[in-house]
């Protein structure tokens, strides 16, 4: 019994050693900044939001990409024993939100296998590929990306439609609908799909 406490709290020890507080930290720290910036301009009306987020992209999210590119030019992607959890996902949000397509692309491969591993929640990894995927101008796989059009989010475009939610229910995400209903609920827009 002595044993296998003394290999848990080695362990502990090693775990706790293993990540960088400071980093995880200013992840934290700019995921906040971030997300309050998005959730104030999620309170106007479709033109309303475009321009809020186009400051937002001048004003936050290029020195973020500045930061980030640096974080992964010393780290690689951050992982759960660099940063924790959250760390990650900040990272992750942080990454949906930057205008670097480079940084994007050479993040695909760490982040596919994190989610394998389940490190990453199924939402974070949808995001992330459909949102490349847009932006390389191809079909988005999961649904999960929409831009402001005429006061509306319009579901960018998806491929193979009819299979949709079977890809969703897959990789754990609830149905395009209810995906749309939290859109329509947090941004106050009609939703198209």
């Amino acid at each position: 019994m002595k044993f296998s406490v003394f290999l848990i709290l080695i362990c502990a020890t090693l775990c706790a050693a293993q990540t960088n507080t400071a980093l995880r930290e200013e992840l934290l720290k700019m995921r906040q900044i971030d997300q309050q910036a998005r959730e104030q301009c999620a309170r106007g009306n479709g033109d309303e939001q475009i321009k809020c987020l186009a400051e937002t992209m001048e004003k936050i999210d290029m020195p973020h990409t500045a930061r980030l590119n640096e974080i992964f030019d010393r780290y690689g992607f951050p992982t759960f024993q660099t940063v924790g959890k959250d760390g990650v996902q900040s990272f992750l949000i942080l990454l949906q939100h930057t205008p670097d397509e480079s940084l994007r692309q050479k993040s695909l491969k760490p982040i596919t296998k994190a989610f394998k591993r389940k490190e990453i929640p199924p939402q974070d990894y949808a995001n992330f590929v459909d949102r490349l995927l847009v932006r390389q101008n191809k079909p988005q796989i999961y649904g999960s990306n929409f831009d402001i059009k005429d006061n509306k989010l319009v579901m960018s475009a998806v491929k193979d439609r009819k299979n949709l939610d079977k890809r969703r229910r897959k990789i754990g995400l609830p149905t395009i609908e209810e995906y749309a209903k939290m859109l329509k609920d947090f941004y106050k827009l009609e939703v198209v799909l």
